[in-house]
């Protein structure tokens, strides 16, 4: 009897605790893309942090720490040494994720984003293109379903100079397909990756009045 109690107890409390992470991480997740300030965004990559080293065996909490520092570096003025700092801080978890989770499709392709964000002048163009560029391929083997995919090599493309085989033209199709991906995709997990859609749609539009 007693042993059948305490299954019970381990059970209750384990959907207790699974029923708190969830609805902790999906409150910092809407909380996301409502802030606007570096200051803000460093701050709740510091909360998904501390969720990361109480969940050690979940990869979600530390990736949208990563990305908050990325998202971090898209608003207020920033110098680029400081602009890197907050890079650099995003590569670390990055690199933690990778050791554990090395078949997760999302995780490289918020390593290209990463990379692509630190494209910052002309003089590391070649260098973080290229490195952006095979982590979309690693993230397109792992799930070629991913939008994130196409909406990034779409991305790389674009700013990619005509002369080296980028440009509006060559990144529509990578783009228009990442749109019809965004669309139809159905979010099963409500804690997974969305993001993406809103600069893709903005990329695309920019192609579009191009061609005209």
């Amino acid at each position: 009897m007693k042993t059948i109690i305490t299954i019970l107890l381990v059970a209750i409390s384990t959907t207790v605790f699974s029923s708190k992470y969830e609805e902790t991480m999906k409150t910092n997740i809407d909380k996301l893309y409502q802030l606007h300030t570096s200051a803000e965004l460093q701050a709740l990559a510091n909360q998904f942090e501390r969720i990361g080293n109480a969940e050690q065996d979940k990869w979600l909490p530390n990736y949208y720490a990563a990305y908050c520092f990325i998202r971090s570096t898209f608003f207020d003025e920033m110098d680029d040494d400081t602009k890197q700092a907050q890079l650099d801080k995003a590569q670390a978890l990055v690199d933690q994720l990778m050791k554990t989770n090395d078949d997760e499709s999302e995780i490289y392709a918020l390593q290209a984003l990463l990379y692509q964000i630190r494209i910052t002048d002309i003089s590391k163009g070649a260098k973080y293109s290229m490195k952006a560029a095979d982590a979309i391929k690693q993230a397109e083997r792992l799930n070629p379903e991913n939008p994130r995919v196409y909406y990034l090599r779409g991305s790389n493309t674009f700013h990619t100079p005509k002369f080296f085989g980028g440009g509006a033209e060559k990144a529509k199709p990578d783009l228009a397909k990442a749109a019809e991906m965004f669309e139809s995709a159905k979010q099963t997990n409500p804690l997974m990756p969305t993001w993406g859609n809103i600069h893709n749609e903005q990329l695309l539009s920019q192609c579009e009045e191009q061609a005209e």
